[in-house]
């Protein structure tokens, strides 16, 4: 073994006291211990803190490299005939000390990435290049992943890779990503190569097998309301019959950058194309230019953002110069030229006058109004989007049972939204009027997309700053007298808005935008719910009963990663869990002890052991959680491995549980419900005094139909007090009941008993009668 500490080698001063020891856990640094006893001529000298330090076999297996992480301390050894004598204890981190010494720059999230793009994003945001990132090539799906508010790089990253069933390595320099198991060790019985003195299981009364699984998540929306208000011309203020839904107030500032540093910050902007068309300046960002082709120069976040709820994406303090060509302020998928722009503003000039305008950009075409720039004036371009699902892409829960590899989730779906894009001018510093330039809707918005500060063909000029902020679930559309239907902006004061949707369940319209004498408001948004989903392993209750035992083992808890946002992420992760949680494997853990002598490779965790024993029934392979490497002065090297190991449901990997049971959690749950469709696209063609005419925007199913209640979650068959009416036509009419009328709608189908929509589509109206 071979031990080298700043490039000199110090194998001969290893004290032969006590063993180099290195423990290796899952998705955690690496931690070396060694004692040295260095000669009394001095040379080699005391190795100091962050010194780098490398393990070596003889063979030339890398068994640890990394960096000393505390000040080397003396401990007595005892005297000799020179005095006192000293051995030196060392204690070191694997390579991803150097990033976890680093800031990382703040982040709320990404959706809609692999695996390794997520964790090569994550080196990114501490600005680092001290390790080599190609080894996190993995394509695995990662659903949506947050780190936690102020974490290390090695606890976001090892999170990351958890939910990807996956494990993280730093050695040698680089970073690599291998999937769980990354290398399966066979020990065997009958060729020696299993000492089964070694091997010893462990049980827990904690944890037992499990087929009935209740999962719950965190609060999620569920009903899609449409509330109705009517102006008086003094009212402001519009109290909501139900509390709107909105993301934790710690994720609604998704990007807030104000371009004020000396450089751009590389830790969350990514920036392409040679040449240095983007820099910062007095003003801000300095657009200068471009190589003239579409999609090559771009400053884009580095994060995927999902496009759920309503995102206002606010650009300030926007100078274009003639002769601007590009895309400012824009969502964009796949690659980033104009074609593949969701919205955003497309910055054009006249051929010869070279005079600049800007226009929207809605899905790769150019839509809505024409706006011509002054190039002494500045600008700010607001994109609102609204999209009613909050969730688009569903959690990714993995896991491992007696039948292999469990997966489930990782859906998107692909939905309508509605977008409005404004700009407003300011000459000498004084802002006009905004001006819509699009107030129109998509039939289907992605998932995720990036975002593009700037996309520059030859964009000229500057901008100050750049923000994205989550609003909630709300939408509010404005309906005046004799005229037609269109969006109130929505915001703060400061984003120049007409409204804001409290959290209190309080719309609030500014000074000079309070709804008119018989202006008819409809408000939009999502109502509150807690997550739920329950799964039950029917084949195991079968084998039990049989067998004369229990025929239900039932486990309720939460699950804490990858985040349960939603009923669906429940049911999926409910569905993994009881999977893995009814088989005999599931609860596999243990230790083993041997040496390197006895495995073909060197052991990490992440590996799997595959233990074969005739004479105790056993064939099963097993998950390396740590590895304890040790060492003493030998020749050839003597390395020992004390290896503990435990399948998913024995200790979490993928999915991480708590027992914790929300108190506002609906239970029991519905075993694995089959809902129908939500009713996204249902509208309402007529509203007066006395009738309510709507349009579903959809066919029933065979046998099925449509049904209205005055409460929602009591959908079920037959005629009660709570029916308002059923109809099988898309086209529905019915009669206002009160003032304060209360109306949810449902899809079913002909099943015995129906299915329906998993959530209500409800219409609030609080609208005098009779009129």
């Amino acid at each position: 073994m071979k031990i080298t500490i700043h490039g000199q080698d110090y194998t001969t001063a290893l004290d032969a006291a006590r063993p180099l020891t290195i423990e290796r856990k899952l998705n955690e640094p690496s931690v070396c211990q060694l004692w040295l006893s260095l000669p009394v001529s001095g040379s080699p000298g005391a190795p100091l803190r962050n010194q780098a330090l490398d393990v070596t076999g003889d063979d030339g297996t890398a068994y640890f490299t990394g960096y000393i992480a505390v000040n080397p301390l003396p401990e007595y050894a005892g005297l000799a005939l020179e005095g006192p004598r000293y051995r030196i204890a060392i204690q070191a981190l694997s390579d991803e000390l150097l990033l976890d010494q680093l800031l990382m720059a703040p982040a709320t999230g990404a959706s809609g990435e692999t695996v390794g793009t997520l964790m090569t994003a994550l080196v990114a945001h501490t600005g680092s290049t001290a390790l080599s990132v190609a080894g996190l090539a993995s394509t695995v799906q990662v659903g949506s992943f947050t780190p936690q508010p102020g974490a290390s790089w090695s606890s976001s990253a090892g999170l990351a890779a958890s939910q990807a069933r996956a494990a993280y390595r730093a050695i040698n320099g680089a970073l690599t990503l291998v999937i769980v198991p990354g290398t399966v060790h066979p020990l065997n019985e009958t060729d020696g190569s299993l000492t089964l003195a070694n091997l010893t299981f462990t049980a827990s009364v904690k944890r037992a097998l499990a087929n009935d699984v209740t999962v719950c998540g965190e609060h999620e929306p569920v009903a899609y309301v449409t509330e109705y208000f009517l102006g008086d011309g003094v009212t402001t203020q519009f109290y909501l019959a139900a509390d709107p839904f909105f993301p934790a107030a710690s994720k609604a500032t998704i990007v807030g950058e104000l371009f004020n540093q000396a450089v751009i910050n590389q830790t969350v902007w990514a920036s392409t194309g040679l040449g240095g068309y983007f820099s910062l300046g007095a003003g801000g960002l300095v657009m200068d230019g471009g190589n003239g082709i579409d999609g090559q120069t771009i400053l884009s976040w580095i994060d995927g953002i999902e496009l759920g709820g309503t995102l206002l994406v606010e650009a300030v303090g926007v100078t274009l110069s003639p002769g601007s060509t590009g895309v400012l302020a824009g969502f964009f998928i796949g690659l980033e030229t104009q074609s593949a722009c969701v919205a955003g503003f497309q910055v054009t000039s006249a051929t010869g006058t070279g005079a600049v305008s800007v226009q929207p950009l809605i899905q790769g075409t150019v839509a809505g109004s024409s706006y011509a720039i002054n190039s002494a004036n500045q600008y700010t371009l607001r994109l609102r989007i609204h999209c009613a699902d909050m969730e688009r892409t569903l959690a990714i829960y993995r896991s491992f049972g007696d039948g292999g590899a469990i997966t489930y989730g990782g859906e998107f779906s692909s939905s309508p939204a509605k977008i409005q894009l404004e700009i407003q001018e300011f000459v000498d510093d004084v802002g006009g009027m905004p001006v819509i330039l699009y107030d129109g809707a998509v039939t289907a918005l992605p998932a995720s997309a990036m975002l593009l500060a700037a996309s520059s063909i030859n964009l000229i000029g500057t901008m100050r700053s750049i923000h994205l902020t989550n609003l909630g679930s709300g939408w509010v559309v404005s309906t005046p007298p004799g005229g037609g239907p269109y969006t109130r902006r929505l915001g703060t004061i400061a984003e120049a808005a007409e409204c804001e949707l409290e959290r209190t369940a309080k719309l609030v319209f500014y000074t000079g935008s309070t709804p008119v004498s018989g202006e008819q408001i409809a408000v939009n948004y999502r109502t509150i719910g807690r997550a739920v989903g329950r799964a039950v392993n029917t084949a195991s209750r079968a084998a039990l009963a049989a067998a004369g035992m229990p025929a239900v083992a039932a486990w309720i808890g939460s699950v804490t990663s990858p985040p349960a946002r939603s009923s669906a992420d429940c049911l999926n992760a409910a569905i993994a869990i009881e999977q893995a949680a009814a088989g005999v494997s599931a609860l596999w853990s243990g230790t083993y002890s041997g040496t390197r002598l006895g495995f073909a490779s060197d052991v990490w965790p992440g590996d799997a052991l595959l233990l074969n024993a005739p004479s105790a029934s056993l064939d099963a392979q097993v998950v390396v959680r740590t590895v304890k490497v040790s060492y003493q002065a030998s020749y050839p090297d003597l390395v020992g491995y004390e290896i503990q190991f435990a399948n998913d449901w024995a200790d979490d990997l993928a999915i991480k549980t708590s027992t914790t049971v929300p108190a506002d959690a609906w239970l029991p749950a519905i075993v694995a419900p089959a809902p129908l469709a939500n009713l996204t696209g249902l509208t309402v063609t007529t509203l007066n005094g006395t009738t309510v005419a709507i349009n579903t925007g959809v066919t029933p199913p065979s046998g099925g139909g449509f049904e209205i209640r005055r409460r929602d979650f009591a959908f079920m068959p037959g005629n009660d007090p709570g029916l308002v009416a059923r109809g099988t036509l898309p086209n529905i009419t019915f009669s206002r009941e009160t003032a304060n009328d209360r109306f949810y709608i449902r899809m079913y189908d002909g099943s015995t008993p129906p299915n329906y929509s998993q959530w209500s589509t409800a219409l609030f109206i609080n609208l005098p009668l009779g009129s």
